[in-house]
Protein backbone atom coordinates (compact mmCIF):
# COMPACT_ATOMS: atom_id res chain seq x y z
CA UNK A 1 0.00 0.00 0.00
CA UNK A 2 1.31 3.76 -0.72
CA UNK A 3 1.68 5.76 1.75
CA UNK A 4 0.97 8.91 0.09
CA UNK A 5 0.99 9.90 -3.48
CA UNK A 6 2.36 13.35 -4.13
CA UNK A 7 1.61 15.21 -7.57
CA UNK A 8 4.12 18.02 -8.40
CA UNK A 9 2.46 20.98 -10.70
CA UNK A 10 4.23 21.40 -13.81
CA UNK A 11 6.54 25.03 -13.58
CA UNK A 12 5.84 28.42 -15.70
CA UNK A 13 8.93 29.90 -15.31
CA UNK A 14 9.86 28.13 -18.55
CA UNK A 15 6.45 27.02 -20.14
CA UNK A 16 4.92 30.53 -20.19
CA UNK A 17 3.77 30.39 -23.55
CA UNK A 18 2.46 27.09 -23.10
CA UNK A 19 0.77 27.88 -20.15
CA UNK A 20 -0.66 30.94 -21.63
CA UNK A 21 -2.04 28.99 -24.38
CA UNK A 22 -3.31 25.95 -23.32
CA UNK A 23 -4.21 26.77 -19.68
CA UNK A 24 -4.92 30.42 -19.17
CA UNK A 25 -7.19 29.99 -16.24
CA UNK A 26 -3.58 28.41 -14.50
CA UNK A 27 -2.38 31.61 -14.83
CA UNK A 28 -4.47 34.39 -13.06
CA UNK A 29 -1.56 37.31 -12.34
CA UNK A 30 2.29 37.55 -12.85
CA UNK A 31 4.50 35.01 -13.76
CA UNK A 32 7.18 34.90 -11.26
CA UNK A 33 3.82 35.37 -8.78
CA UNK A 34 2.05 32.22 -9.51
CA UNK A 35 5.28 30.15 -10.15
CA UNK A 36 6.10 31.01 -6.31
CA UNK A 37 2.77 29.24 -5.86
CA UNK A 38 3.50 26.30 -7.62
CA UNK A 39 7.20 25.70 -5.63
CA UNK A 40 5.50 26.44 -2.27
CA UNK A 41 2.96 23.74 -3.19
CA UNK A 42 5.63 21.58 -4.72
CA UNK A 43 7.76 21.91 -1.84
CA UNK A 44 5.25 20.72 0.21
CA UNK A 45 4.26 17.82 -1.15
CA UNK A 46 7.70 16.75 -1.77
CA UNK A 47 8.15 17.75 2.26
CA UNK A 48 5.41 15.62 3.49
CA UNK A 49 6.18 12.28 1.16
CA UNK A 50 10.04 12.34 2.58
CA UNK A 51 9.09 12.87 6.18
CA UNK A 52 6.37 9.94 5.70
CA UNK A 53 9.08 7.70 4.13
CA UNK A 54 11.61 8.28 6.70
CA UNK A 55 9.71 8.52 9.78
CA UNK A 56 6.57 6.30 9.45
CA UNK A 57 8.83 3.69 7.01
CA UNK A 58 5.66 3.99 4.15
CA UNK A 59 6.81 3.76 0.48
CA UNK A 60 5.75 6.60 -1.05
CA UNK A 61 4.91 7.80 -4.98
CA UNK A 62 6.12 11.30 -6.61
CA UNK A 63 4.58 11.96 -9.73
CA UNK A 64 7.24 14.38 -11.28
CA UNK A 65 5.80 16.13 -14.68
CA UNK A 66 7.94 16.35 -17.72
CA UNK A 67 7.59 18.40 -20.84
CA UNK A 68 9.35 18.13 -24.21
CA UNK A 69 11.72 18.67 -25.36
CA UNK A 70 13.50 15.91 -22.96
CA UNK A 71 17.09 15.66 -23.83
CA UNK A 72 18.56 19.21 -23.38
CA UNK A 73 20.45 20.13 -20.47
CA UNK A 74 20.54 23.44 -18.52
CA UNK A 75 23.80 24.95 -17.08
CA UNK A 76 21.78 25.23 -13.64
CA UNK A 77 18.30 25.01 -11.96
CA UNK A 78 15.43 27.00 -12.71
CA UNK A 79 13.94 26.34 -9.67
CA UNK A 80 15.40 25.77 -5.99
CA UNK A 81 13.11 23.88 -3.66
CA UNK A 82 13.27 24.45 -0.10
CA UNK A 83 13.31 21.49 2.49
CA UNK A 84 12.02 21.92 5.88
CA UNK A 85 14.67 20.76 8.68
CA UNK A 86 13.48 17.42 9.52
CA UNK A 87 12.58 16.82 13.44
CA UNK A 88 12.41 13.11 14.72
CA UNK A 89 9.54 13.04 17.31
CA UNK A 90 9.58 12.54 20.51
CA UNK A 91 9.47 9.55 22.02
CA UNK A 92 7.03 8.85 24.70
CA UNK A 93 6.00 5.80 27.01
CA UNK A 94 2.72 5.50 28.60
CA UNK A 95 2.54 4.71 32.65
CA UNK A 96 3.07 0.46 32.29
CA UNK A 97 2.70 -0.15 36.01
CA UNK A 98 -0.92 -2.09 35.51
CA UNK A 99 1.38 -4.25 32.64
CA UNK A 100 4.63 -4.83 34.27
CA UNK A 101 1.97 -6.33 37.53
CA UNK A 102 0.60 -8.57 35.37
CA UNK A 103 3.28 -9.90 33.55
CA UNK A 104 5.46 -10.42 36.71
CA UNK A 105 2.41 -12.56 38.12
CA UNK A 106 2.70 -14.87 34.95
CA UNK A 107 4.07 -18.01 34.40
CA UNK A 108 4.00 -18.17 30.70
CA UNK A 109 5.08 -15.63 28.39
CA UNK A 110 5.82 -15.34 24.85
CA UNK A 111 7.29 -13.06 23.13
CA UNK A 112 6.96 -13.48 19.25
CA UNK A 113 8.97 -10.98 17.13
CA UNK A 114 7.98 -10.35 13.17
CA UNK A 115 10.40 -8.49 10.54
CA UNK A 116 12.74 -6.58 12.14
CA UNK A 117 15.96 -4.34 10.46
CA UNK A 118 19.35 -5.54 11.88
CA UNK A 119 20.38 -4.67 14.89
CA UNK A 120 16.93 -2.37 15.82
CA UNK A 121 16.78 -3.79 18.78
CA UNK A 122 19.34 -3.24 22.22
CA UNK A 123 20.83 -6.78 23.12
CA UNK A 124 20.47 -5.90 26.62
CA UNK A 125 17.01 -5.68 26.61
CA UNK A 126 16.90 -9.32 24.31
CA UNK A 127 19.41 -10.88 26.71
CA UNK A 128 16.82 -10.02 29.68
CA UNK A 129 13.84 -11.36 27.92
CA UNK A 130 15.98 -14.33 26.86
CA UNK A 131 17.39 -15.51 30.54
CA UNK A 132 13.62 -14.93 32.26
CA UNK A 133 12.07 -18.76 32.44
CA UNK A 134 8.90 -17.80 32.43
CA UNK A 135 9.83 -16.28 28.67
CA UNK A 136 9.36 -18.43 25.15
CA UNK A 137 10.99 -15.63 22.87
CA UNK A 138 10.07 -17.03 18.88
CA UNK A 139 12.25 -15.62 16.30
CA UNK A 140 12.00 -15.88 12.46
CA UNK A 141 14.65 -15.57 10.00
CA UNK A 142 13.87 -11.97 9.07
CA UNK A 143 13.46 -11.03 12.73
CA UNK A 144 17.19 -10.43 12.70
CA UNK A 145 17.62 -11.20 16.56
CA UNK A 146 19.71 -13.65 18.08
CA UNK A 147 20.12 -15.54 21.21
CA UNK A 148 21.16 -19.28 22.24
CA UNK A 149 18.12 -19.05 24.33
CA UNK A 150 15.37 -18.14 21.74
CA UNK A 151 13.67 -20.74 19.35
CA UNK A 152 14.06 -19.37 15.81
CA UNK A 153 12.44 -22.52 13.81
CA UNK A 154 8.75 -22.49 14.75
CA UNK A 155 7.70 -24.47 12.76
CA UNK A 156 9.84 -26.91 14.08
CA UNK A 157 8.07 -27.28 17.37
CA UNK A 158 4.45 -26.28 16.32
CA UNK A 159 4.86 -29.32 13.35
CA UNK A 160 5.46 -32.28 15.67
CA UNK A 161 2.66 -30.95 18.06
CA UNK A 162 -0.19 -31.22 15.34
CA UNK A 163 1.03 -34.84 14.85
CA UNK A 164 1.29 -35.99 18.29
CA UNK A 165 -1.46 -38.24 20.09
CA UNK A 166 -1.60 -35.98 23.22
CA UNK A 167 -1.39 -32.28 21.16
CA UNK A 168 -3.92 -30.67 23.26
CA UNK A 169 -2.03 -30.77 26.42
CA UNK A 170 1.31 -29.96 24.47
CA UNK A 171 -0.47 -27.01 22.50
CA UNK A 172 -2.03 -26.10 26.63
CA UNK A 173 1.36 -25.92 28.06
CA UNK A 174 2.66 -23.72 25.18
CA UNK A 175 -0.54 -21.24 25.22
CA UNK A 176 0.84 -18.28 27.17
CA UNK A 177 -0.76 -16.00 29.29
CA UNK A 178 0.53 -13.22 27.89
CA UNK A 179 1.70 -12.59 24.52
CA UNK A 180 4.09 -9.85 23.07
CA UNK A 181 4.82 -8.98 19.81
CA UNK A 182 6.39 -6.21 17.94
CA UNK A 183 8.20 -5.96 14.30
CA UNK A 184 6.43 -6.76 11.62
CA UNK A 185 4.49 -9.41 9.69
CA UNK A 186 4.93 -12.72 10.99
CA UNK A 187 5.91 -15.71 8.06
CA UNK A 188 4.58 -18.82 10.04
CA UNK A 189 1.35 -20.15 9.41
CA UNK A 190 1.48 -22.12 12.01
CA UNK A 191 1.87 -19.96 14.66
CA UNK A 192 -0.94 -17.70 13.93
CA UNK A 193 -3.32 -21.06 13.74
CA UNK A 194 -1.80 -21.71 17.13
CA UNK A 195 -2.08 -18.45 18.36
CA UNK A 196 -5.58 -18.10 17.28
CA UNK A 197 -7.42 -21.45 18.23
CA UNK A 198 -5.10 -21.51 22.00
CA UNK A 199 -5.60 -17.61 22.84
CA UNK A 200 -3.41 -15.91 24.91
CA UNK A 201 -5.45 -13.76 27.91
CA UNK A 202 -3.51 -10.63 26.58
CA UNK A 203 -2.04 -9.37 23.64
CA UNK A 204 0.05 -6.65 23.48
CA UNK A 205 1.96 -5.23 20.49
CA UNK A 206 4.90 -2.53 20.49
CA UNK A 207 5.11 -0.29 17.14
CA UNK A 208 4.81 3.51 16.80
CA UNK A 209 2.02 3.53 14.25
CA UNK A 210 0.04 0.57 13.96
CA UNK A 211 -1.07 -3.06 15.73
CA UNK A 212 -2.89 -5.52 13.95
CA UNK A 213 -4.98 -7.75 15.45
CA UNK A 214 -3.39 -11.27 13.51
CA UNK A 215 -4.66 -13.52 16.56
CA UNK A 216 -8.08 -11.86 16.97
CA UNK A 217 -7.46 -11.21 20.81
CA UNK A 218 -5.11 -7.73 20.69
CA UNK A 219 -6.12 -6.03 24.24
CA UNK A 220 -3.00 -2.97 24.05
CA UNK A 221 -1.20 -1.43 21.25
CA UNK A 222 2.05 0.60 23.04
CA UNK A 223 2.08 3.41 20.75
CA UNK A 224 6.00 3.79 20.87
CA UNK A 225 9.43 2.05 19.92
CA UNK A 226 10.52 -1.10 20.95
CA UNK A 227 13.46 0.20 22.79
CA UNK A 228 11.82 2.78 24.72
CA UNK A 229 9.59 0.49 25.72
CA UNK A 230 11.64 -1.84 26.89
CA UNK A 231 14.02 0.21 28.41
CA UNK A 232 11.19 1.11 31.12
CA UNK A 233 9.31 -2.23 31.11
CA UNK A 234 11.96 -4.16 31.47
CA UNK A 235 13.69 -2.15 34.38
CA UNK A 236 10.83 -3.23 36.99
CA UNK A 237 9.84 -6.36 35.69
CA UNK A 238 11.52 -9.35 37.54
CA UNK A 239 12.20 -13.21 36.28
CA UNK A 240 9.64 -15.16 37.46
CA UNK A 241 9.80 -18.64 38.48
CA UNK A 242 8.39 -21.50 36.05
CA UNK A 243 9.20 -24.46 34.08
CA UNK A 244 7.83 -22.84 30.79
CA UNK A 245 11.20 -22.17 29.03
CA UNK A 246 12.68 -25.03 30.24
CA UNK A 247 10.62 -27.39 29.23
CA UNK A 248 10.14 -26.15 25.59
CA UNK A 249 13.96 -25.76 25.29
CA UNK A 250 14.46 -29.12 25.81
CA UNK A 251 11.89 -29.83 23.12
CA UNK A 252 14.07 -27.39 21.00
CA UNK A 253 17.46 -29.45 21.68
CA UNK A 254 15.70 -32.59 20.36
CA UNK A 255 14.52 -31.35 16.96
CA UNK A 256 17.93 -29.71 16.47
CA UNK A 257 20.06 -32.80 16.72
CA UNK A 258 17.11 -34.75 14.80
CA UNK A 259 17.35 -32.11 12.16
CA UNK A 260 21.01 -32.74 12.22
CA UNK A 261 20.33 -36.50 11.52
CA UNK A 262 17.43 -36.34 8.94
CA UNK A 263 19.79 -33.77 6.57
CA UNK A 264 22.26 -36.80 6.77
CA UNK A 265 20.21 -39.39 5.74
CA UNK A 266 18.55 -37.34 3.06
CA UNK A 267 18.93 -37.82 -0.90
CA UNK A 268 19.91 -34.48 -2.66
CA UNK A 269 16.90 -31.88 -2.16
CA UNK A 270 15.81 -28.29 -1.41
CA UNK A 271 16.19 -29.13 2.18
CA UNK A 272 19.66 -30.54 1.65
CA UNK A 273 20.63 -27.54 -0.36
CA UNK A 274 19.58 -25.04 2.55
CA UNK A 275 21.43 -26.64 4.96
CA UNK A 276 24.58 -26.74 2.92
CA UNK A 277 24.16 -23.02 1.90
CA UNK A 278 23.60 -21.65 5.48
CA UNK A 279 26.07 -24.43 6.86
CA UNK A 280 29.01 -22.70 4.50
CA UNK A 281 27.65 -19.11 4.50
CA UNK A 282 30.05 -16.06 4.96
CA UNK A 283 29.98 -14.22 7.84
CA UNK A 284 28.65 -10.76 7.75
CA UNK A 285 26.81 -10.15 4.67
CA UNK A 286 23.45 -8.93 3.27
CA UNK A 287 21.42 -12.02 2.81
CA UNK A 288 18.71 -10.89 0.29
CA UNK A 289 15.96 -13.47 0.18
CA UNK A 290 13.39 -14.31 -2.44
CA UNK A 291 9.47 -14.90 -1.09
CA UNK A 292 7.43 -18.02 -0.93
CA UNK A 293 8.93 -21.28 -0.40
CA UNK A 294 12.68 -19.70 -0.39
CA UNK A 295 12.36 -17.94 2.89
CA UNK A 296 9.82 -20.58 4.47
CA UNK A 297 12.56 -23.32 3.77
CA UNK A 298 15.27 -20.55 5.55
CA UNK A 299 12.98 -20.73 8.39
CA UNK A 300 13.85 -24.17 9.03
CA UNK A 301 17.48 -23.39 9.87
CA UNK A 302 19.86 -21.45 12.54
CA UNK A 303 21.30 -18.47 10.82
CA UNK A 304 24.43 -17.16 11.61
CA UNK A 305 24.18 -14.07 13.84
CA UNK A 306 26.33 -11.53 11.69
CA UNK A 307 23.79 -12.51 8.72
CA UNK A 308 21.82 -9.27 7.91
CA UNK A 309 18.33 -10.76 6.45
CA UNK A 310 16.10 -9.27 4.19
CA UNK A 311 12.77 -10.48 2.45
CA UNK A 312 9.78 -8.60 0.15
CA UNK A 313 7.41 -10.09 2.78
CA UNK A 314 4.00 -8.46 2.76
CA UNK A 315 4.12 -7.53 -0.88
CA UNK A 316 3.03 -11.22 -0.82
CA UNK A 317 4.25 -12.68 -4.19
CA UNK A 318 7.17 -13.26 -6.45
CA UNK A 319 7.58 -9.33 -7.42
CA UNK A 320 10.90 -8.14 -7.59
CA UNK A 321 12.78 -9.80 -5.49
CA UNK A 322 16.24 -9.47 -8.19
CA UNK A 323 15.71 -5.92 -7.92
CA UNK A 324 15.39 -5.76 -4.41
CA UNK A 325 18.51 -7.45 -3.77
CA UNK A 326 20.56 -5.48 -6.28
CA UNK A 327 19.34 -2.08 -5.16
CA UNK A 328 19.95 -2.91 -1.45
CA UNK A 329 23.39 -4.55 -2.36
CA UNK A 330 24.25 -0.97 -4.02
CA UNK A 331 23.95 0.86 -0.67
CA UNK A 332 25.51 -1.50 1.18
CA UNK A 333 28.92 -2.19 1.73
CA UNK A 334 28.63 -5.44 2.88
CA UNK A 335 28.42 -8.63 0.40
CA UNK A 336 24.56 -9.37 -1.22
CA UNK A 337 23.87 -12.73 -1.51
CA UNK A 338 20.39 -13.44 -3.43
CA UNK A 339 18.64 -16.70 -2.60
CA UNK A 340 15.93 -17.47 -5.08
CA UNK A 341 13.61 -20.24 -6.65
CA UNK A 342 13.33 -20.66 -10.15
CA UNK A 343 10.06 -18.72 -11.12
CA UNK A 344 10.79 -15.74 -8.83
CA UNK A 345 14.16 -15.49 -10.99
CA UNK A 346 12.64 -15.61 -14.60
CA UNK A 347 9.63 -13.77 -13.33
CA UNK A 348 12.18 -10.63 -12.69
CA UNK A 349 15.10 -11.45 -14.79
CA UNK A 350 15.14 -7.80 -16.63
CA UNK A 351 16.52 -6.66 -12.72
CA UNK A 352 20.06 -7.99 -14.23
CA UNK A 353 19.54 -5.18 -16.79
CA UNK A 354 21.20 -2.66 -15.43
CA UNK A 355 25.09 -1.04 -15.29
CA UNK A 356 25.35 -1.44 -11.37
CA UNK A 357 25.46 -4.68 -10.70
CA UNK A 358 28.43 -4.82 -8.36
CA UNK A 359 31.60 -7.85 -9.05
CA UNK A 360 30.78 -9.19 -5.74
CA UNK A 361 27.26 -9.65 -5.89
CA UNK A 362 26.09 -13.27 -5.77
CA UNK A 363 23.08 -15.50 -6.58
CA UNK A 364 21.98 -18.80 -5.71
CA UNK A 365 19.14 -20.00 -8.27
CA UNK A 366 17.52 -23.28 -6.84
CA UNK A 367 15.88 -24.55 -9.85
CA UNK A 368 13.36 -27.40 -8.92
CA UNK A 369 11.42 -26.67 -11.94
CA UNK A 370 8.39 -25.39 -10.94
CA UNK A 371 6.13 -23.58 -8.26
CA UNK A 372 7.60 -27.00 -6.03
CA UNK A 373 5.29 -25.24 -2.50
CA UNK A 374 2.59 -25.84 -4.49
CA UNK A 375 3.41 -29.58 -3.88
CA UNK A 376 3.82 -29.08 -0.46
CA UNK A 377 0.12 -27.35 0.06
CA UNK A 378 -2.66 -30.02 0.61
CA UNK A 379 -5.17 -31.04 -2.49
CA UNK A 380 -2.80 -31.01 -4.75
CA UNK A 381 -2.88 -33.69 -7.26
CA UNK A 382 -0.90 -35.42 -9.63
CA UNK A 383 -2.40 -34.13 -13.20
CA UNK A 384 -1.60 -31.72 -16.25
CA UNK A 385 -3.55 -29.24 -14.95
CA UNK A 386 -1.63 -29.38 -11.35
CA UNK A 387 1.79 -28.58 -13.13
CA UNK A 388 0.57 -26.09 -16.09
CA UNK A 389 -0.94 -23.72 -14.36
CA UNK A 390 -0.13 -24.26 -10.29
CA UNK A 391 3.54 -25.85 -10.54
CA UNK A 392 4.44 -23.81 -13.73
CA UNK A 393 7.12 -26.28 -14.94
CA UNK A 394 9.31 -25.25 -17.71
CA UNK A 395 12.64 -27.06 -18.47
CA UNK A 396 14.20 -23.69 -18.07
CA UNK A 397 17.96 -22.73 -16.93
CA UNK A 398 19.73 -19.33 -16.42
CA UNK A 399 22.41 -19.43 -18.33
CA UNK A 400 21.66 -17.66 -21.95
CA UNK A 401 20.55 -14.67 -19.12
CA UNK A 402 23.74 -15.12 -17.51
CA UNK A 403 26.00 -14.93 -21.18
CA UNK A 404 23.72 -12.16 -21.95
CA UNK A 405 24.76 -10.01 -18.90
CA UNK A 406 28.33 -10.55 -18.27
CA UNK A 407 27.56 -12.82 -15.29
CA UNK A 408 29.49 -15.84 -13.95
CA UNK A 409 27.75 -18.84 -14.77
CA UNK A 410 28.02 -22.45 -13.05
CA UNK A 411 25.41 -25.27 -12.32
CA UNK A 412 25.04 -28.26 -9.72
CA UNK A 413 22.86 -31.18 -9.53
CA UNK A 414 24.24 -33.39 -6.83
CA UNK A 415 25.70 -32.37 -2.94
CA UNK A 416 29.36 -33.08 -3.67
CA UNK A 417 29.60 -30.33 -6.36
CA UNK A 418 26.94 -27.69 -4.41
CA UNK A 419 29.86 -28.22 -1.66
CA UNK A 420 32.54 -27.89 -3.75
CA UNK A 421 31.38 -24.61 -5.88
CA UNK A 422 30.16 -22.96 -1.75
CA UNK A 423 33.65 -22.89 -1.19
CA UNK A 424 34.83 -21.13 -3.98
CA UNK A 425 31.59 -19.16 -4.67
CA UNK A 426 32.03 -16.22 -2.36
CA UNK A 427 35.59 -15.29 -3.03
CA UNK A 428 36.54 -11.83 -4.81
CA UNK A 429 36.24 -11.36 -9.06
CA UNK A 430 36.10 -9.01 -11.61
CA UNK A 431 32.28 -10.06 -12.16
CA UNK A 432 29.27 -11.29 -10.52
CA UNK A 433 28.32 -14.98 -10.03
CA UNK A 434 25.32 -17.20 -10.25
CA UNK A 435 24.85 -20.50 -8.88
CA UNK A 436 22.60 -22.49 -10.28
CA UNK A 437 21.22 -25.72 -8.14
CA UNK A 438 18.82 -28.24 -9.57
CA UNK A 439 16.62 -30.08 -7.92
CA UNK A 440 14.15 -33.29 -8.13
CA UNK A 441 11.10 -31.60 -9.12
CA UNK A 442 9.03 -34.43 -7.76
CA UNK A 443 10.79 -35.44 -4.26
CA UNK A 444 11.40 -32.17 -2.67
CA UNK A 445 7.45 -32.60 -0.89
CA UNK A 446 8.06 -35.85 0.37
CA UNK A 447 11.36 -34.45 1.94
CA UNK A 448 10.13 -31.35 4.00
CA UNK A 449 7.02 -33.48 5.08
CA UNK A 450 9.32 -36.44 6.01
CA UNK A 451 11.11 -33.79 8.00
CA UNK A 452 8.47 -33.13 10.32
CA UNK A 453 7.42 -36.57 10.68
CA UNK A 454 11.45 -37.32 11.60
CA UNK A 455 11.69 -34.73 14.37
CA UNK A 456 8.14 -35.18 15.59
CA UNK A 457 8.90 -38.96 17.79
CA UNK A 458 10.98 -36.33 19.89
CA UNK A 459 7.82 -34.00 21.10
CA UNK A 460 5.18 -37.21 20.36
CA UNK A 461 6.95 -39.48 23.29
CA UNK A 462 7.64 -36.07 25.06
CA UNK A 463 6.12 -36.49 28.84
CA UNK A 464 4.37 -33.14 29.84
Amino acid sequence: HIGYSANLKQDLVHATEEGKKYAPHSISGNVNSEQDKIQSYNDGELNKALNLAIFDKLPVHINVPFEEPLYEKIPEATVKPHFNEIIEKQVVVEDLDEFIGQWNSAKRKMVLVGVKYPNSVNQKYLDKLANDPSVVVLTETTSNLHHPNFFPSIDSIIAPIEKSDNKEQLFESLQPEILLTFGGLVISKKVKAFLRKYRPTHHWHVDEHKAYDTFFVLSKHFKTNVNAFFNKFLASAHDVESEYFNFWKEIKGDYETRRKSYLQKIPFSDLTVFGQIFENSPKNIQLQMANSSTIRYAQLFNLEPTIDVFCNRGTSGIDGAVSTAIGASIINSKQTILIIGDLSFFYDSNGLWNNYIKSDFRIILINNDGGGIFRILPGQEETDNFETYFETTHGLNAAHLCKMHGIEYACVKDEDSLKSELTKFYVGTDIPKLLEVKTPRKLNNEILIGYFDFISSGIINHSI
